[in-house]
């Protein structure tokens, strides 16, 4: 469960904690180098980047806003409540084109709803190195789907106690902990913080 107050609400950082918590686990948990959440925003049909781990935010400027109708895999999760999983980039330009156009470097990657009961908040994405010629496995796709089903439970979680489950903003930044299987250039730091607070990565763990 989120942190909560003294009087039962959520903490005012709840909602950064809990992004943060799901991506890092996510991304360790499938061998990934990178991830990130998508929430939904005041705007129907707008999906936004609300954290990315291990990866330069600016870098993905031009993914911050995502419409649910565009053909690009986290529209695609979304849209379609199945997820998406591209084993490498000829996988993803075979499906993605739009993708792969705009992307400096090869990987694999996995867009995974974020569901709980008939409410889909968004989607949770984590990108690793290829893995050409082999799909993803099972088990990768089970960790992260178990993974996005804990986290839409916590946003369910944070809704019930009167807290917005939706984002508005620019993304901010974690930095994923030492060992990340694929290191590149790390997050800004300038982002790595939330509610006035920098997110440490090394206690960000989904409880269950």
């Amino acid at each position: 469960m989120p942190g909560t107050t003294p009087t039962g609400g959520p903490e005012p950082d709840g909602l950064p904690l809990v992004l943060a918590r799901a991506t890092v686990e996510a991304v360790e948990a499938t061998g990934g180098f990178g991830g990130g959440v998508y929430l939904r925003s005041g705007t129907p049909g707008l999906l936004r980047l609300a954290v990315l781990a291990g990866l330069p935010v600016r870098l993905f400027r031009p993914w911050w806003r995502m419409h649910a109708n565009r053909p690009f895999p986290v529209a695609e999760a979304y849209r379609s409540r199945e997820g998406v999983h591209l084993a490498d980039a000829e996988d993803a330009m075979r499906r993605f084109p739009q993708l792969m156009a705009g992307m400096p470097y090869p990987f694999g990657s996995l867009y995974v709803p974020v569901l709980h009961g008939q409410s889909v908040y968004g989607v949770l994405a984590v990108m690793r190195a290829p893995t050409p010629g082999s799909p993803v496995t099972a088990a990768d796709r089970r960790r992260a789907h178990r993974t996005a089903a804990r986290l839409g439970a916590a946003l369910a979680d944070l809704a019930l106690h009167g807290a917005p489950v939706t984002w508005e903003g620019e993304p901010f930044g974690v930095q994923l902990p030492a060992g990340a299987r694929v290191p590149v250039e790390p997050a800004d730091p300038d982002r790595g913080r939330a509610a006035g607070r920098e997110l440490d990565a090394e206690r960000l763990a989904l409880p269950g």
